[in-house]
């Protein structure tokens, strides 16, 4: 038998694969897998707030008490008792919910890919904050969506910006199909939206028929102040919320969910049967023996107090060594600081020489831009790196920064 010519698969790809562009999200990953790199580049829970003796006693337990029936398949919607625990939640956070109402996800970016797949046409339009959820960006690239985006400023989204892009669509004869944002602790400028402008954007969408996708996975990692009210208790009809155990029980559990009107709801499920078919069922039976045993809440103050430490390390060490040229957030909670510098800074072209002349990582501001732009910005995230080093990480960060502002450095 003769020698076969190598399948050129790139000449099968859909035209999805060139609009989905480069993985930042897998490079900033492999980047935690490098310990002689300090990584401020990925937002990723620090494991120590993990409550692994309970972790491990809970699934002992699921698989105790539930046997098989925890390692099968589960309905596509979610099991029937974690569910109910999720709309219990949603209605003590002033969205009053019914079961039908809610759909669990693998994940709170399998919730995004979903409203994707239902709402996107190929050349359809999604407005965002600029800059913005990376890994929201790459799954609307990759069913070929457009961007509309609107500056953020340290409140976050601008009802008045939002309504003239808007109204700039309007006037191209282009009706947006949904409003993504991270209200709370957004990724990655760690700002929060207060709440006389939460209650203008809704009011802005709802006026113009525009959905809202409210993104809350950081919401419950307050460190101080009081919590603005989530977008769906202001507007239950027009926003669809979603959210992640990621940050509150861990990210290796894969379980996000979907809260909106129960049309849509059913719908999303539909979707979901080509997606994945169901999300974990021994996951969501731990989820929910994790939660009402009380343990999510005491995760949650855990990882508010490490996580706060954190931040406070990280604010005090770009006080003491970043150049007084830059400028940065102060967030209140999550897991992230923005960095603005001056002058002609790319962080782009600057991540790699930082990686080998100093060993230190960050996220360069264009892959939060879906047009990449933001050149002169960065994103720190403080969750993840261990605490003692915080500072030195900062420190030689600030040093090369320092030295490529005087010439110094390349």
């Amino acid at each position: 038998m003769g020698k076969t010519d190598e399948m050129k698969w790139s000449t099968l790809y859909s035209s999805r694969v060139a609009s989905m562009g480069h993985s930042d999200v897998a490079e900033m990953l492999k980047l935690s897998e490098r310990p002689e790199v300090i990584s401020f580049a990925g937002g990723l829970p620090d494991p120590a707030v993990f409550l692994l003796d309970e972790i491990k006693d809970i699934f002992q337990e699921v698989l105790r008490e539930r046997g098989r029936a925890a390692l099968g398949y589960g309905p596509t919607q979610g099991i029937g008792p974690f569910r109910e625990w999720l709309a219990e939640r949603m209605t003590g956070a002033s969205r009053p919910t019914r079961v039908t109402e809610c759909l669990v996800t693998t994940g709170g970016i399998a919730a995004v890919d979903l409203i994707c797949k239902v709402l996107l046409d190929p050349g359809d339009v999604v407005i965002v904050g600029e800059p913005s959820y990376l890994a929201a960006l790459h799954v609307i690239r990759s069913y070929q969506g457009r961007f509309a985006g609107v500056p953020l400023d340290g409140e976050g989204m601008e009802p008045d910006a939002l309504a003239s892009v808007i109204g700039e669509l309007k006037n191209r004869s282009l009706r947006p199909k949904f409003i993504y944002l991270v209200p709370s602790f957004q990724n990655p400028s760690g700002v929060t939206i207060p709440e006389d402008r939460r209650r203008k954007i809704v009011e802005i969408a709802a006026q113009n028929h525009v959905p809202v996708v409210e993104d809350a996975a950081y919401r419950d990692l307050r460190f101080e102040g009081e919590a603005p009210p989530l977008l769906a208790s202001l507007d239950p009809l027009n926003v669809i919320h979603i959210n992640t155990l990621s940050k509150t029980f861990n990210p290796g559990i894969r379980i996000g969910w979907v809260t909106g009107p129960e049309p849509l709801i059913e719908t999303l499920a539909l979707a979901k049967q080509g997606q994945d078919q169901c999300s974990t069922t021994i996951g969501q039976y731990a989820a929910l023996a994790f939660a009402t045993k009380g343990l999510i809440d005491r995760q949650i103050t855990r990882s508010v107090e490490i996580y706060a430490r954190k931040r406070d390390a990280m604010l005090a060490a770009l006080d003491k060594y970043f150049p007084e040229e830059a400028r940065w957030t102060r967030p209140e909670g999550g897991f992230y600081a923005w960095i603005t510098l001056a002058g002609k800074i790319d962080t782009e072209a600057l991540l790699p020489v930082c990686i080998e002349a100093a060993s230190v990582a960050f996220g360069a501001g264009p892959s939060f831009y879906h047009n990449r732009q933001g050149k002169e910005h960065m994103r720190l995230c403080y969750s993840y790196v261990p605490e003692e080093q915080i500072e030195e990480g900062i420190r030689r960060l600030g040093a090369l920064l320092s030295g490529i502002m005087i010439g110094e450095t390349p």
